[in-house]
């Protein structure tokens, strides 16, 4: 649709954006002046205050053409328009005084009037005059030179006059050539002079193109058109391009001083004898009130004649400005091209190449268009197709924009049910930390009213629910059983399974005695339980005691699991390094070994699982062992299990700092504290 409006004109203020289009062209590059073929003769301020104000007597105006005239130049041409008899003709001037002698008025009317003085000074030095395309009256009197068509009929695509304002027959016929001096104004701005124009049936140069004929002294001009318009206008070897209508846009260089001569100074002798040899002279008016001053494309105010000096050196320099018949058929392809960027390329690219590809396709476009001005004087417009292709993106962008907060809405309500999910995965896992922390025994209160043991555990998931598990309790009056585990994994899977172990290790425990525990068959029996329903293939690496609170004698099992250490002040630490058996659920029908050993009153048993060795700081540097036992190491006779414990504890925190953990952290530390039963 903007292409179709494009090519018939119809998009608004077309015709003035692409003006100010062309404008800027010459506004940024001016036409260099390469030669100088027109002087000006100015009647300027200076002229009008020594020869007095205008009109001046035609008599006086046929001097200046004789002067001019006596450096031979190429042509003179007057810019001037003298439609009636000059009223300081000697005869003329009897007419205004009263009571003159007849005699005396016989004899000042035989003298010449001064409108023969200018027709005789026109006639001896090839002189063109001017004619103004006008709408009511007639076209007699003009005597145009001769016209070649070559070609259709083109007076259909000219700027056509009904009529025009010539000057006085006798001017007329003693001058060498007629042209039209009307040109188009835009807005205040000539940009266009028509080359050729029409009044009535008559076709007239312009005063440029017939200053040239008569300077090249030929008798006839040529029009070359076609169906579309004219194509150019040439005289002998001369061809000057033309738009469809005769027109040609003017390629406007800055004002310069130099083109004008005062009147003033020709007709008192006071130039150089040879300023004015062989140029083209145009005689006109700078002089204030006595012309307009139309605005340039540049943007400068210049007398009217200059502008036909302008153009005059612009054909002389051949630089004259065209916009060809196929620039409106390029800029539509432009802008067909660039819409379909717009709707198919541009909207699958990234934001930054997608805005650089724009700005270097305006780039280009800008140079395009300034390139065919300074290189090859074509006007093309690169305006509009900037503009519709600025409105395309601007409504892609419009769309993606909209389409874009649409699809906000819709990843909001998304968003908005995620994060309820998620609040409600939060509870459900909160509840399940809260079950998977409330069935863990509490060492402050399990054995609060038995002095022999001191217990104490700690399980610090690295998830909201861990796979660790620990417990202890009473199988009778004087044993305590204890254990703690470390399922593979971490989060809801291992926290489910570290359940059912613990589950199933304390009901195996508990239907059994002690000696059940002491021939290996409670762990062996918790390993067939466990694996019966495991259809995720865990397993569970875990330790397990038995302490006789009567004696201090500790029977153990140690199913895959870290060694755990004992430590007693002023002693090293050490291992329990025997080993049982493979994890829990690697194998259903394995037998567990049990062993024993004799604790002291002093002795602790620390026991933990990977997640404290394998604790590992911001350099993945790990806690290790080593670490651990020297922690360990400082234990006193003033330490109980929550001391021990904590110091542990503290040990590896320090160590991780603020890293995430990677695993869960679990221990237990039990000490026998002797038989004080007698003691209670």
């Amino acid at each position: 649709m903007l292409i179709v409006f494009y090519l018939l004109e119809l998009v608004p203020y077309q015709q003035l954006v692409r003006s100010y289009s062309f404008d800027l062209y010459q506004n940024l590059f001016p036409r260099e002046r390469i030669s100088a073929p027109v002087i000006i003769a100015d009647i300027d301020e200076a002229s009008l205050a020594a020869y007095g104000q205008w009109p001046w007597p035609r008599s006086l105006l046929a001097r200046l053409v004789n002067q001019i005239g006596q450096q031979r130049p190429a042509a003179i041409a007057l810019d001037i328009i003298m439609p009636e008899k000059d009223r300081a003709s000697p005869c003329e001037l009897t007419r205004f005084i009263p009571e003159v002698d007849q005699q005396l008025r016989s004899r000042v009317c035989s003298l010449p009037s001064n409108d023969a003085l200018l027709a005789s000074a026109l006639a001896d030095n090839n002189a063109v005059l001017g004619v103004a395309g006008i709408d009511n009256g007639d076209a007699s009197g003009i005597r145009p030179a001769p016209v070649i068509i070559q070609g259709p009929e083109p007076k259909p695509h000219l700027i056509h006059f009904n009529a025009a304002l010539t000057n006085i027959a006798e001017l007329q016929q003693a001058a060498a050539g007629q042209a039209i001096l009307s040109t188009e104004v835009e807005r205040g701005v000539i940009r266009r002079v028509p080359l050729i124009a029409s009044v009535g049936d008559t076709i007239l140069p312009s005063l440029s193109l017939e200053t040239l004929r008569v300077a090249l002294g030929q008798s006839a001009f040529s029009i070359i058109s076609d169906e579309h318009g004219i194509q150019a206008v040439a005289i002998a070897d001369l061809s000057i391009p033309t738009q469809a209508d005769g027109t040609v846009h003017v390629h406007y260089s800055q004002h310069e001083p130099a083109r004008f001569v005062s009147a003033m100074d020709i007709l008192n002798g006071h130039i150089e004898a040879d300023l004015l040899q062989q140029r083209l002279v145009l005689i006109g008016f700078s002089g204030l009130g006595l012309v307009d001053f139309p605005t340039t494309a540049i943007g400068e105010r210049v007398p009217g004649v200059e502008i036909h000096a302008q153009l005059l050196e612009s054909i002389f320099d051949g630089t004259t400005l065209l916009r060809p018949d196929w620039a409106k058929w390029a800029e539509a392809l432009i802008i067909l091209l660039l819409g379909l960027s717009v709707i198919f390329l541009l909207p699958g690219l990234r934001a930054a190449i997608q805005v650089s590809l724009t700005l270097l396709i305006a780039t280009t476009m800008t140079f395009a268009g300034f390139y065919a001005y300074q290189q090859y004087f074509l006007l093309l417009d690169i305006s509009w197709p900037l503009l519709i292709f600025a409105t395309l993106y601007m409504a892609m962008l419009a769309d993606v924009l909209i389409r874009d907060e649409s699809q906000i809405e819709v990843l909001e309500d998304d968003l908005r049910l995620q994060r309820e999910e998620a609040a409600k995965v939060q509870g459900e896992m909160e509840a399940a930390k809260r079950f998977q922390m409330g069935i863990l025994p509490k060492a402050e209160s399990a054995f609060e009213d038995e002095p022999r043991i001191d217990i104490a555990a700690i399980m610090e998931p690295a998830k909201m629910v861990g796979g660790d598990l620990y417990d202890f309790f009473r199988l009778d009056e004087n044993h305590i059983f204890f254990s703690l585990g470390d399922v593979c994994g971490k989060g809801v899977p291992a926290s489910l399974f570290m359940v059912i172990s613990k589950t199933l290790c304390k009901s195996v425990a508990l239907r059994e005695n002690a000696d059940f525990m002491q021939r290996g068959k409670l762990i062996s029996e918790a390993n067939k339980e466990i694996s019966r329903d495991n259809p995720e293939m865990l397993f569970v690496t875990a330790f397990m005691g038995i302490i006789n609170l009567e004696d201090g004698e500790l029977i153990f099992c140690n199913a895959g699991h870290e060694r755990p250490l004992v430590v007693a002040p002023n002693c090293m630490p050490r291992e329990l390094t025997e080993a049982s058996g493979p994890p829990i659920s690697i194998m259903d029908d394995i037998e567990y070994e049990t062993f024993t050993y004799r604790l002291s009153s002093e002795e602790f048993i620390c026991i933990f699982t990977d997640g404290v060795t394998e604790a590992a700081n911001s350099e993945q540097v790990l806690f290790g062992k080593e670490r651990l036992t020297e922690a360990l190491s400082e234990v006193s006779s003033a330490d109980n299990a929550q001391s021990l414990l904590n110091r542990a504890c503290e040990s590896v925190h320090e160590f991780v700092g603020d890293e995430e953990p990677s695993d869960d952290l679990t221990m237990l530390v039990v000490r026998w504290q002797g038989n004080h039963r007698n003691l209670r």
